[in-house]
């Protein structure tokens, strides 16, 4: 019987060093937890790296403190137990902090929330492990503050020329009035001309190029709302980390959305129906700034229209049928830059927000 991670389940992702020093300097508390609820932690499987580990709670025979009566051998564990483990593990990381004199602000812990799928035999797939978070000196700070005023004018000119979006439509009514068709390039057969953009095109060109996509073929506004081919049995979930600070975005928490998808099989809108593809669990961050959460909005509204992932052949690894992004790009790194898909980036926040427009999904 296979067993998913996830809000409720018997598995806890922990960082390698975190248990090391439970199970050594940290054992009394980690003796004194087992007491307390009724469950034994053991570790079940390391990272490749081994920089984070799963550890499975599993209540103690003949114990009825855990979870009390009717209690199954295996099986999830209660949110306040599971709650009470993670506590644990964050004195244990803060008591390390001050033995070790480091950085206090370092993401120790992430519980296994839809990280892959566990099987019989204790093999599985872990979130790969973050690299450290590099100590910055005063002027390295100043230079990090930097990108997020430059993204911040960025903004307000991307603001400005939203405002001259009407002067722009009503030039595109000028020049189409004396323009063909620019799908077909012919002279127009029963002018049709867009309410939003003021763009013009035969009709049955206009009839044909929305069957494909309900977007003007010229400036790609979305007429009414896009449904995409994400599989629909994904979620999405996330959390927060107000100790966590993203470079270029320092005096904001970080947000950590977690997509997770089983494996399945393709459905009529997918390129191959009824051949199955396999799971998978990405993970992405957001400051957690007002822009941030107004980004974090517009994803969701996004995964909702199924328009975040797709099925197809993965660009990095070419595998075919297997769930890949949809053209809505995400920060799947704490670090690194615009080359390692981490942060900083100045202006990525325009360009998602941009991307996510070209599909319909805009701020009311």
């Amino acid at each position: 019987m296979s067993v998913r991670g996830g809000q409720g389940s018997d598995e806890v992702l922990v960082s390698q060093a975190v248990w090391d020093y439970l199970a050594a300097a940290g054992q009394p508390w980690l003796i004194d937890f087992q007491d307390k609820q009724g469950l034994s932690a053991g570790i079940i499987r390391r990272g490749e790296r081994g920089g984070c580990c799963a550890v499975r709670l599993r209540p103690i025979e003949g114990s009825r403190s855990g979870g009390g009566p009717g209690m199954m051998e295996e099986g999830p564990i209660s949110n306040e137990t599971r709650k009470a483990f993670i506590d644990l593990c964050r004195c244990a990381r803060k008591e390390m902090s001050k033995q070790d004199g480091g950085p206090k602000r370092k993401r120790s812990l992430l519980p296994c929330v839809g990280v892959g799928v566990l099987e019989g035999d204790g093999e599985g797939s872990l979130l790969p492990p973050q690299p450290p978070q590099p100590r910055r000196s005063q002027r390295q700070q100043q230079r990090y503050k930097k990108p997020a005023e430059e993204e911040a004018c960025v903004v307000l000119s991307n603001s400005t020329s939203h405002n001259e979006s009407g002067q722009r439509k009503k030039d595109n009514m000028e020049v189409n009035d004396y323009t063909s068709c620019s799908i077909c390039m012919g002279d127009m057969v029963e002018r049709t001309t867009l309410e939003r953009c003021g763009h013009a095109f035969c009709r049955l060109c206009l009839d044909q190029a929305f069957k494909v996509k309900r977007a003007c073929p010229v400036c790609r506004q979305v007429y009414g709302q896009l449904i995409g081919n994400q599989p629909a049995t994904g979620c999405m979930m996330v959390e927060r980390d107000p100790d966590l600070e993203l470079p270029g975005h320092e005096g904001y928490g970080c947000i950590c959305i977690i997509y997770s998808f089983p494996p399945g099989l393709q459905a009529p809108e997918h390129p191959n129906p009824g051949v199955r593809y396999p799971g998978t669990d990405r993970v992405a961050y957001l400051p957690d700034s007002p822009e941030g959460n107004r980004v974090l909005g517009l994803l969701r509204r996004a995964f909702e229209q199924r328009l975040i992932f797709t099925i197809g052949t993965s660009m990095t690894t070419g595998m075919h049928n297997v769930i890949t992004w949809n053209d809505i790009h995400h920060k799947t790194s704490l670090w690194g830059g615009p080359h390692c898909f981490g942060y900083p980036d100045p202006t990525y926040l325009v360009r998602v927000t941009e991307e996510l427009r070209e599909k319909g999904i805009a701020a009311d």
